[in-house]
């Protein structure tokens, strides 16, 4: 069987990666939170939370009404390329957090390709008048097409890389972290030392502090105009690398889970 074959049929696969309870509300019982593999039939709501958290954690709509484009735009480089290193938290049988990943020392330019090809159906629908009666739409599409890329922070070359998004009730409750340590037990299996993630930091949402507690180092920031003027403070995007085996992390490190299928399908 090859790798691509492989994948795919650990993918179709219902197996259960981590599972424990969570206490929400001291006057509900427990829910029970598990995290497993990415499957296709995943796909609609990871681009459904995609939206919901889009602006800054809330929904983007204020901010982008085309859910179809903004989806495209932030969950297609992952899917369409590298969907089984992608992993979902689900509660009572319902997708509540996600990770997407990709090791592809090129995805960067399948992030351009990407983007260029969601940019071109977004300037079509702005020329043929499907966003006049939403300004705001209008200017989301313009910034995209003008300062989107220019506005990028630099990130490291032949690095993994990530991207998550949780329901708000579970952003605080440790569930970063499990998805963050399993990814990176793949990612030491695979023969990757390094990976990046990119957020968003201002006065009002400063995620930094959390990434630096689990070892990210600020890699490089750059100021962004995409959320003006609804945040009228400084927003910058923030680039996070982290390092598996730098000895100065290595104490304070979780232990590494077990994934002996993951790793030989990533052998195969």
């Amino acid at each position: 069987m090859n790798t691509a074959s492989a994948k795919q049929e650990f993918m179709e696969q219902d197996v259960v990666l981590e599972e424990w309870s969570v206490q929400v509300d001291r006057s509900q019982p427990p829910r029970r939170i598990r995290i497993r593999p990415y499957q296709a039939r995943d796909r609609e709501v990871v681009r459904w939370l995609c939206c919901e958290t889009g602006f800054l954690g809330k929904p983007i709509d204020p901010i982008y009404r085309d859910r179809e484009l903004f989806a495209d735009l932030i969950t297609n480089p992952y899917l369409d390329h590298e969907p089984e290193w992608a992993l979902v938290a689900e509660s009572d049988g319902r997708v509540v957090g996600y990770l997407l990943g990709s090791v592809n020392p090129h995805f960067g330019r399948t992030l351009m390709v990407s983007g260029f090809q969601t940019a071109c159906k977004m300037l079509t629908r702005l020329l043929t008048g499907k966003y006049q009666d939403h300004p705001r739409s209008e200017l989301f599409v313009r910034w995209m097409l003008t300062k989107g890329l220019m506005e990028q922070p630099h990130h490291p070359e032949d690095a993994a890389h990530l991207h998550m998004n949780l329901e708000k009730w579970l952003r605080w409750g440790g569930l970063a972290r499990r998805l963050w340590t399993l990814y990176e037990d793949r990612l030491r299996r695979a023969g990757i030392s390094r990976y990046y993630a990119q957020f968003f930091s201002c006065s009002q949402r400063n995620p930094e502090r959390m990434y630096a507690r689990c070892g990210f180092k600020v890699y490089a920031r750059s100021v962004t105009t995409m959320w003006h003027p609804e945040i009228p403070d400084p927003v910058a995007i923030v680039c996070a690398e982290k390092i598996l085996d730098d000895p100065s992390l290595v104490a304070a490190a979780p232990q590494a889970r077990r994934w002996p299928r993951l790793a030989a399908l990533h052998r195969a």
